[in-house]
């Protein structure tokens, strides 16, 4: 007994995460119909089966193939933003020099608040005497500021405060053993016994 009219597909209200999607369930059935009709009157029903068998088939081949092309897109991706993050910016002189002004003024900033707090504890004398003592350059600072032309500042600016100043010339060499000469002309070896 072979039907004499095309077949009609039945609906079903369940459905799972591996059914068919709606695409794909039209697809087959649109397949399955063309079949049915051009078989109307002839015994179809292996017919029907291999045809389904065949094209399910495709469709699941088809969908592998789809989740593999979106796994490795997501792959790429990932390593494009991994390879993003370690490329970085490039390095260039201009791009280096205004990280390095950015860095120090931070770095300046960062030790004034860490001196300011430090000096909170202390009296204002200390106060003043630290800041004073902090302002002085360093022979280093000096050199690495100017070079030789730096170190020649005036000499009453490196001194401290109640320090008194040494005249080169009362260590005059030639002086002082002229005079130990005149002295020691009283003085014979022989009369000493």
């Amino acid at each position: 007994v072979y039907p004499e009219v095309a077949l009609e597909p039945i609906e079903e209200s369940e459905r799972e995460e591996d059914e068919l999607t709606a695409e794909e369930n039209e697809r087959l059935l649109k397949s399955l119909e063309e079949i049915g009709n051009e078989n109307i009157g002839m015994a179809m029903t292996f017919t029907l089966v291999s045809h389904l068998r065949e094209q399910l088939t495709v469709v699941l081949l088809e969908r592998a193939e789809r989740i593999k092309r979106a796994e490795t897109e997501k792959e790429r991706r990932a390593i494009e933003e991994e390879e993003a993050k370690t490329r970085g910016t490039p390095v260039t002189i201009e791009s280096f020099l205004k990280w390095r002004t950015a860095f120090l003024a931070e770095q300046a900033e960062k030790k004034r608040r860490q001196d300011d707090d430090l000096m909170k504890a202390w009296t204002p004398k200390e106060r003043e005497e630290a800041k004073r003592l902090t302002t002085r350059m360093t022979g280093r600072q000096l050199f690495e500021k100017g070079g030789p032309q730096a170190l020649n500042l005036e000499d009453a600016a490196l001194f401290e405060e109640g320090t008194e100043s040494v005249d080169v010339s009362m260590f005059d060499r030639t002086e002082r053993g002229q005079t130990a000469e005149e002295e020691g002309s009283g003085l014979h070896l022989s009369d000493s016994d």
